[in-house]
């Protein structure tokens, strides 16, 4: 947990408790939702941004392999490839 501190001058600190009491709950409350609401907002942002590379990856590899420029290997020999880098990664090779 981490604690976020900032300035606001004091009407519309005095205007957004008279609101947080209104709703029955703490500005600490409110303010900590709010920013829940912020980090989902920008988990969706971030989300949908991968969304649009990855989109552009796959059109880009079919383009690739449209256009006869392909070099496709076996399931086996991917995962053989792939064991080999994470050996590498592991002994700091990479």
């Amino acid at each position: 947990m981490s604690t976020i501190h900032f300035r606001i001058d004091d009407e519309t600190k005095r205007l957004a408790m008279q609101a947080a009491e209104r709703k029955k709950l703490s500005l600490t409350e409110i303010m900590r939702q709010r920013a829940e609401e912020l980090a989902a907002e920008e988990r969706q942002y971030q989300d949908s941004e991968h969304d649009v590379w990855l989109e552009q990856q796959i059109t880009e590899a079919f383009s690739r392999y449209d256009a006869g420029e392909g070099n496709f290997i076996s399931d086996d020999e991917m995962n053989r490839h792939m064991d080999e880098l994470k050996a590498q990664a592991t002994r700091g090779r990479l």
